[in-house]
């Protein structure tokens, strides 16, 4: 981008440390959830998935999850259904395949893993003035459009392969 000074590696390393922050809240949150509903976090996230769009194929369900197998998928929508949350029924469209349905008890399952975030948005929020919400939420926006669906590199952009493994030697 022309016309921008490079960029300071001590605002990189705030910014990595607020991610990192995110993460670890996000992390602690999903295993408390996990282990208040004896839910795994991939049996939470079909019933994410679900909640979103309504009844779905197994397929798009396993478009959606990264790096599942179709018989762990099968498994965790054994679980789901042995605990009452979702509901197979014969896709009418496709006679082949199944449509994914949240029950009743799935729905207030999925709403209640929501409402957790929403606390830990407003939480945030709370902290901040009306102006400086504003340009949180725009940030945000901008950095979500920046980044899209980008794969996150492990490696620090700053320094070079070499210097990023000397460094994990220390």
């Amino acid at each position: 981008m022309t016309g921008f000074k490079p960029l300071d590696p001590e605002q990189i390393i705030n910014v990595r440390d607020f991610i990192m922050f995110l993460g670890e809240k996000f992390k602690n949150s999903t295993e408390n959830f996990e282990d208040f509903s004896k839910c795994s976090i991939q049996e939470i996230t079909v019933l994410k998935i679900l909640s979103r769009q309504g009844s779905t194929v197994v397929k798009d369900i396993a478009c959606r999850l990264n790096n599942i197998s179709l018989s762990s998928l099968t498994r965790v929508l054994d679980r789901l259904e042995e605990s009452g949350y979702i509901e197979r029924k014969l896709n009418r469209e496709d006679r082949r395949s199944f449509k994914i349905e949240l029950t009743a008890q799935g729905q207030k399952l999925a709403e209640a893993y929501q409402h957790k975030f929403e606390d830990m948005a407003q939480a945030t929020l709370e902290a901040l003035t009306p102006a400086e919400r504003l340009i949180l939420v725009e940030l945000y926006t901008k950095v979500r459009t920046k980044l899209g669906d980008q794969d996150i590199c492990l490696s620090n952009p700053i320094k070079n392969t070499a210097e990023a493994e000397e460094e994990l030697r220390v």
